[in-house]
């Protein structure tokens, strides 16, 4: 996790991979914990449908592959990166934080190879 807490220190939250079967949190901010518990089964679906439906803007936009997807809350931003239909990566940090997106990309990115 040093990697990205070097992009956006104590306000990092989670940290997940996840594929078809389910998902691993390699880290959870504590203060999180209690959420994910309640939620983490029903966010792995929604980004499974996510990653299914990266095809089609990828047609849409005609611009390559979808690297990343962003959402942005009062609370938190959250990316999702899809490296195939069924697996990826979702990161969310604090939405205070000050995110240096491409390099915060790429890093996130690394973690999926």
């Amino acid at each position: 996790m040093a990697d990205l807490r070097q992009h956006v220190d104590d306000d990092l939250r989670v940290v997940a991979e996840y594929d078809a079967d389910g998902y691993d949190a390699f880290y959870v901010r504590r203060d999180v914990t209690p959420r994910l518990t309640q939620v983490g089964d029903e966010l792995h679906d929604d980004l499974l449908l996510q990653g299914v439906g990266s095809e089609r803007l990828e047609d849409l936009f005609e611009a390559g592959p979808l690297h990343c997807s962003m959402h942005r809350f009062d609370d938190l931003t959250a990316f999702h990166f899809v490296a195939a239909a069924f697996s990826g990566l979702f990161v969310s940090v604090d939405a205070g934080a000050d995110v240096p997106l491409s390099s915060f990309a790429e890093t996130c990115e690394s973690r999926l190879s």
